[in-house]
């Protein structure tokens, strides 16, 4: 019955007839102070990704909101305009523009919660 070869390894020959050196590829070797700096660097790394992480998603809201706040405020300059020139009593268009002012001013005044931690 012939045996099938499945792995060959070649032998490390030695002039010396000494016993071969165990060199495993698979095995690393560090020392306590390269395994403490090895540690100290991944936590560094990993620190500043989730900061960049956080970073960017702050940096996402803040464009969507003031993307947001910008819409807002065109149409209430649209609704301004409209109403200045609308075919109504004098007094009325000078309640509604005063509303529209206040309005604008309510919105332009809550941009400071934009930058509160929620």
């Amino acid at each position: 019955m012939r045996r099938r070869i499945e792995n060959l390894k070649p032998f490390p020959f030695e002039s010396d007839f000494s016993a071969p050196r165990k060199d495993d590829p698979e095995q690393i070797t560090l020392s306590a102070s390269d395994l403490a700096a090895l540690l100290s660097e991944t936590r560094i790394s990993t620190a500043e990704l989730v900061r960049n992480d956080a970073l960017a998603e702050q940096a996402d809201t803040l464009s969507n909101v003031s993307g947001d706040l910008k819409s807002v405020m065109t149409r209430i300059v649209d609704l301004a305009a409209y109403l200045e020139t609308a075919a109504i009593d004098e007094h009325d268009r000078q309640q509604a523009m005063e509303n529209v002012r206040r309005i604008a001013s309510t919105v332009l005044e809550g941009q400071g919660e934009l930058f509160s931690e929620s």
